[in-house]
């Protein structure tokens, strides 16, 4: 499958799979493969990074995986000396969520302004995860709610594993499971999955999306849901008559496809062994074509990574990109 080039570790879970996004070299870089509305890099996005970035130490990678819709919040992955650490940062602090050690890995962290989530294993040959949530509003430890990577939104985190798919209210407690399948997100205060190359949900489904067929990865951002189709990306958000097609690929063999979507407001990010960012409202999409130019999208934040670089622009400052 082409999609396998992109994983750096697929742990199998009872029957579930939990994918961890490979760690590429920081000043990696491919040829573009996209086949839909193309354009550069705006200035402006060049240096609202450039203002944005962290001073990273020579014996150091340090990563921005998370932030909130004002992009004043951020949560950072660091490591060094052997030790991967999960750290919330803002103008006035600097916490510590969890360290792990050696081989260990921390992965799939999702914030949403409180709730933080994210899952844990002992290395990239490790057949299990832990998954943990972490109010950050309060001083107490992570408390683990279970053993696959979850998506959280509004102080509720979903997930799969082999008894179905979970909806976890984080302040009560509570854990229903609401269907069986795969990948849930959160789309206007409910929670959508995949079964049998479908999406579902637990109520009724918006009818635009009965009849999309999503093949690969899903991701959503409360108010827009963005899918993997083919060589497309597609999505959909309350008030469009139909699903729009966002972005497209050439078909070139030995590629990974359209892997690992993120959506935040108007932008979408998403890679092909190089990364781009599709804005929604023009259909254009820009590819980072330099080296250190690795970019996603995170709550109110596009981020960059980099050779000792790491930084998170807001969103909201950013210009649109123009259509074609």
């Amino acid at each position: 499958m082409r999609a396998l080039i992109a994983l750096a570790g697929i742990t199998a879970v009872a029957g579930c799979v939990a994918v961890v996004p490979i760690d590429r070299p920081s000043d990696y870089t491919a040829p573009s493969t996209l086949d839909s509305c193309a354009v550069d890099l705006p200035q402006d996005w060049k240096d609202e990074l450039s203002r944005a970035t962290t001073e990273v130490g020579p014996h150091e990678k340090v990563t921005v995986v998370a932030a909130n819709e004002n992009a004043d919040v951020t949560l950072v992955k660091t490591t060094r000396n052997r030790t991967t650490e999960l750290v919330l940062r803002d103008n006035h602090k600097r916490q510590q969520v969890m360290a792990v050690k050696d081989d260990g890995q921390l992965f799939g962290v999702e914030f949403d302004g409180r709730w933080v989530t994210f899952s844990t294993n002992t290395g990239p040959a490790d057949s299990s995860a832990t998954t943990y949530a972490w109010d950050s509003r309060n001083d107490g430890a992570p408390v683990r709610i279970g053993t696959e990577s979850a998506v959280v939104q509004g102080g509720k985190a979903a997930w799969t594993d082999e008894k179905g798919v979970h909806v976890y209210d984080l302040a009560k407690k509570k854990d229903r499971i609401v269907g069986q399948g795969r990948k849930p997100v959160f789309v206007g205060g409910g929670v959508l999955w995949l079964q049998d190359g479908r999406f579902r949900s637990e109520g009724t489904l918006p009818e635009q999306l009965r009849n999309a067929e999503p093949s690969g990865d899903v991701a959503a951002d409360g108010r827009t849901v963005v899918w993997v189709q083919g060589d497309s990306l597609f999505g959909w958000r309350d008030g469009w008559a139909q699903p729009r097609e966002m972005a497209g690929i050439k078909d070139v063999p030995r590629t990974e496809g359209i892997v690992f979507p993120r959506v935040s407001g108007d932008f979408v990010s998403w890679q092909s062994e190089s990364s781009y960012v599709t804005d929604i409202r023009s259909g254009a999409t820009m590819h980072t074509s330099d080296g250190g130019y690795w970019l996603e999208v995170h709550g109110g934040a596009l981020t960059r990574q980099g050779w000792q670089i790491a930084a998170a622009a807001p969103l909201a400052a950013l210009s649109p990109l123009p259509k074609c």
